[in-house]
């Protein structure tokens, strides 16, 4: 994986957009894509809150975020991350992914400045989830502007298998029924 600093640098931009549907509130909140299927998941031992109904922000209940947060793509792999973290107050934050061919990366911290606009920028990779940790003091107000590349999930072989099983009975059974029909009387 590698990691870039700035809005929209160098690893091209995400493709979806992550949207909150409603003002949602709990330590696990699910988000959808704009123009992709499946679910992003954000989770964190810390009460999240969203706001309704936009891109995705979101913050703990308590209005500072410090402990990790995960973000995970439940029906896949993303490829591509960007997201801008609002700090509070200045530190460092790491990035330490799982699954994917990034699976157990976990990258040197980075800076984050007191300002509100930190993007990151996270590619040349795959993974299922991130956990980005606050470090040396660092805290958020929240994070936005999330955008991810997703990989949908591949159904393995041994459901390919199920799959062409089933249609071949299907198949059978419609051929058979229409052999043992007999020709029909007028």
């Amino acid at each position: 994986m590698t990691i870039c600093l700035g809005g929209g640098c160098a690893g091209g931009n995400p493709a979806s957009n992550v949207l909150f549907s409603d003002n949602l509130t709990g330590t696990s909140i699910n988000a959808t894509l704009n123009n992709a299927p499946g679910i992003v998941n954000f989770s964190s031992l810390e009460a999240l809150k969203t706001q309704a109904n936009g891109q995705a922000r979101i913050f703990a209940a308590d209005g500072t975020l410090n402990n990790p947060f995960t973000i995970s793509y439940v029906d896949g792999l993303i490829s591509k991350l960007e997201l801008n973290i609002d700090a509070k107050t200045a530190g460092n934050v790491s990035f330490a992914f799982t699954g994917g061919d990034s699976n157990g990366l976990v990258l040197t911290p980075y800076a984050i400045g007191a300002n509100g606009a930190n993007f990151y920028n996270a590619f040349n990779g795959t993974f299922k989830s991130v956990t980005i940790s606050f470090l040396d003091g660092a805290t958020a107000s929240d994070v936005s502007q999330v955008r991810v590349t997703a990989i949908p999930a591949v159904p393995e072989p041994a459901t390919w298998a199920m799959m062409l099983l089933g249609l071949g009975a299907v198949g059978a059974s419609l051929r058979r029924r229409t052999r043992n029909a007999g020709p029909a009387l007028a």
